[in-house]
């Protein structure tokens, strides 16, 4: 009996190579597509496995490649996830169009496909996918496919470095860059917006920077560069380093719609028996000394008094400076050197003899003034009388 199932065997076995070799070819071309699928590769050195939020600033030393939106796809690349909508039509195959919206799991249901999962793909992407899909199921040759998203989430990303209010914000899809830095309240007097860093993880964890310049564009006065932000991206405004403003129009920059909208400047004055008041006035970004006059309490005689000492710590120096006015020749003779473009805790001293105190301070404490935190405490110590013993005019240390 075994020998006459011999020649049977030898017989199927050819018919079962054909019946199998479909089958392993349509495995084969599978495999061989998610094999050749060449995955994103950084533009930038990768960074240490440190999460993007473990970066407080901008690291020294390191210089991100420059935006360039001609050469920035892999910014510029919408991936799709949960809670985008998608219209996908398909040439001389109505049946196959659809319109659906991506769930939890980032799958959206294809008519006769089924569902198909198509998230951290570019529309692109899912026009190459759901071609290859069809033609691999039930058409003889690959369909021209065409996808357009048509609702897009909200998604959340952050931002740090010298922004009024850093942290998390929820935004929409193609939001400007500047919009973003207006949500987060604006730069600081600190930043310097030539420098304006995008931390993005891609999707096959490799994290890319790429620097972002916004002082260019507003000094040409021309368009906002565009950078299409994702979710999950780190947006890093840097510090304008010392000695580095040389060519950097700070008081331009103040008066546009970048920075925060207002600043905190402090005024001195006196208020009889050799006391002082310290009072903290909000201006618009941009003000000049004038401004600020105009915007002081009525008690304080500062248009009258001639004794007007502006100061504030200057980085580059390491040290406070001050410049003395002449209110009275501002306002009538028109001096428009004197009128002083202001910046956030410069602080207006009224009299010479509180003038006097705070210098002489200065130049007496234990402890130098190192930045801008310790001149305004300092400030803020002397005028409380933390400092300053006022029954004896002496400092106490």
């Amino acid at each position: 009996m075994t020998n006459k199932f011999h020649p049977l065997k030898i017989i199927l076995l050819p018919y079962l190579v054909v019946i199998l070799m479909p089958q392993g070819i349509a495995w084969s071309q599978n495999s061989s597509s998610s094999e050749n699928q060449t995955p994103l590769q950084p533009l930038l050195p990768t960074l240490q496995t440190d999460e993007p939020s473990n970066f407080p600033s901008v690291p020294r030393g390191y210089e991100p490649r420059p935006f360039e939106e001609r050469n920035a796809q892999h910014l510029n690349d919408y991936r799709l996830d949960f809670g985008d909508s998608i219209n996908v039509s398909v040439a001389r195959f109505p049946e196959f169009n659809f319109s659906g919206t991506l769930d939890a799991q980032g799958n959206v249901v294809v008519p006769i496909l089924g569902r198909i999962s198509l998230r951290g793909l570019t529309t692109e992407e899912v026009e190459n996918k759901i071609s290859f899909e069809l033609a691999n199921r039930y058409l003889r040759e690959p369909p021209q496919v065409l996808a357009v998203l048509a609702g897009q989430r909200p998604f959340n990303l952050t931002v740090i470095g010298e922004v009024t209010r850093p942290g998390y914000y929820t935004v929409s899809d193609g939001i400007p860059m500047s919009s973003l830095l207006t949500l987060a309240g604006g730069t600081t007097d600190k930043a310097d917006i030539r420098s304006i860093l995008i931390r993005r993880r891609l999707a096959d964890e490799t994290i890319v920077e790429e620097k972002l310049d916004l002082y260019r564009p507003l000094i040409e006065g021309t368009s906002e560069p565009r950078i299409r932000l994702q979710p999950g991206d780190t947006v890093i405004v840097s510090s304008l380093e010392v000695g580095q403003d040389q060519d950097y129009d700070r008081f331009f920059i103040s008066r546009t719609n970048v920075p925060q909208p207002l600043i905190r400047v402090r005024v001195v004055a006196p208020t009889g028996a050799a006391g002082a008041t310290l009072r903290n006035i909000n201006i618009p970004n941009g003000s000049t000394f004038l401004d600020a006059v105009a915007l002081l309490p009525e008690f304080i005689p500062l248009v009258t008094n001639n004794e007007v000492t502006l100061m504030r710590f200057d980085p580059e120096l390491g040290e406070v400076v001050s410049q003395s006015i002449n209110v009275r020749q501002t306002l009538q003779g028109g001096d428009m050197a004197q009128n002083v473009p202001l910046r956030e805790d410069d602080v207006i001293v009224v009299s010479r003899t509180l003038l006097g105190r705070i210098l002489g301070g200065i130049r007496v404490i234990t402890q130098p003034i190192r930045d801008i935190f310790g001149f305004t405490n300092f400030i803020q110590d002397t005028i409380d009388g933390r400092l300053f013993d006022r029954r004896n005019n002496n400092f106490r240390f």
